[in-house]
């Protein structure tokens, strides 16, 4: 989220945007997918107001109350929610911020503060570097592997 000031938003979400030309009567638009609720639909550059303008329920089609004219341009924009994969245990950040790892206080600086135990197995890909503070010890029947072309580092 370059250039972003703020709190970061939970769920944090991506967005798709596809545009339409219209043949007459259309009201029907097939798209490449949504979640019902998290899109925002123009006709012709004038934001639509959902269930009033059109409705999104099956997560794939855009249909219009009144059909559009030829020509015209249906644009949509769609938001796809999701949250990190189990967050919990992601350790803490230590410094001129005070003491942050709660998503409600926001980010932190300068330490990284984690626990000393690897206690779910990890897998270190070929294309990922991965460091740790250590000293490490991984509990009984964890694994941590690393795979060839992968690199860790424990300081």
């Amino acid at each position: 989220m370059s250039g972003y000031i703020g709190n970061i938003p939970v769920p944090q979400a991506t967005q798709v945007s596809q545009k339409f030309t219209a043949t007459a009567g259309q009201t029907q638009f097939t798209t490449v997918g949504f979640t019902s609720g998290y899109v925002v639909v123009w006709l012709n550059g004038v934001k639509l107001v959902p269930v009033v303008d059109y409705s999104d329920t099956d997560n794939v089609n855009i249909v219009l109350t009144s059909g559009a004219a030829a020509g015209d341009t249906l644009e949509i924009l769609a938001f796809e929610t999701f949250t990190t994969a189990n967050d919990a245990g992601g350790g803490l950040f230590k410094g001129n911020n005070g003491t942050t790892g709660d998503g409600n206080i926001g980010r932190g600086d300068i330490i990284r503060v984690h626990t000393q135990t690897l206690d779910t197995d990890v897998t270190i890909d070929a294309t990922e570097n991965a460091i740790a503070g250590g000293p490490l010890t991984i509990d009984t029947g964890v694994t941590l592997t690393v795979t060839t072309g992968g690199n860790l580092s424990i300081v």
